[in-house]
């Protein structure tokens, strides 16, 4: 097994499911991202999971994650159902997993032991949920000031004390882990991978935010080649999911050649192949 590519839903959010497939075979990516938080399509929009899974199939593609359950760590009886209903979804799909975003936002008002004590109550509650339909949790530390879990480290720590290695992966961000500093690289337990470029240099990493993020690019801000060069040297064999989140980019009217352009980029300098 190698690392192989995949795009999130990000990438044309507004595009159709039809063109968002067309999309992806043209760039050659082999997987998909589908997201649960997009108005007006996949999941929002109440079309099946199966309908959804035998469309990609029927074009060669899989679903890499469903993205996202957000503020599981902050678990209450309507987190519960939001969890069994993206669960499910996920299983439908026939996806290995889904991602899991912490609180992440600056007016939280909880103090360190408060944000280590509820994140291990929120992934002890949601791993029997995971374990019955046969999905991974991939938890996705966030870097941004104001989020309740920002390094890889936490996670670790986290899910080893819930012992629920049989149901958690992390998911590990180029731009993350670029934010927030983190140096702690944890291969073995690494279950999904997304990259990003940013261009903008007129912000310190902390401050800068989810719109600034684009395609990577040679030379960009994140250092995305390092960075997955040492996933990939340290063992990592999953996918590795192209996640932008800039408008601008989202609608270029050039997207397939700039998307093709980047993960040309990428393949030929970590090896990634297509």
């Amino acid at each position: 097994m190698t690392m192989r590519f995949a795009m999130n839903r990000t990438c044309a959010p507004q595009a159709s499911l039809a063109d968002f497939i067309g999309l992806a075979c043209d760039v050659g990516v082999g997987a998909v991202e589908i997201r649960n938080d997009i108005e007006g399509q996949e999941f929002a929009n109440g079309v099946a999971a199966t309908e959804v899974r035998q469309r990609l199939s029927d074009a060669g593609l899989v679903v890499a994650s469903v993205n996202a359950l957000q503020r599981f760590n902050d678990w209450s009886p309507e987190r519960e159902a939001e969890a069994v209903s993206l669960v499910r979804y996920a299983a439908a799909l026939g996806a290995p997993g889904l991602v899991l975003c912490p609180v992440h936002n600056p007016d939280h008002g909880w103090n360190e032991q408060q944000a280590e004590t509820n994140l291990r109550d929120g992934l002890r509650r949601l791993r029997p949920i995971l374990l019955d339909h046969g999905v991974t949790g991939y938890v996705e530390p966030l870097g941004m000031t104001g989020s309740t879990m920002t390094r890889q480290a936490m996670a670790v720590a986290a899910v080893t004390d819930v012992d629920g290695w049989d149901a958690y992966k992390l998911c590990y961000d180029t731009f993350q882990f670029f934010r927030c500093g983190d140096r702690e690289l944890f291969p073995e337990r690494i279950g999904l991978a997304h990259m990003s470029g940013i261009a903008r240099a007129d912000l310190a990493p902390q401050a800068l935010s989810e719109p600034d993020r684009g395609f990577v690019f040679d030379g960009d801000r994140v250092g995305n080649i390092a960075q997955l060069g040492a996933l990939k040297a340290a063992g990592y064999t999953g996918f590795v999911s192209m996640e932008p989140f800039s408008p601008a980019t989202q609608q270029d009217p050039q997207i397939r050649a700039r998307l093709r352009e980047s993960l040309d980029l990428v393949g030929e300098a970590v090896g990634i192949d297509r």
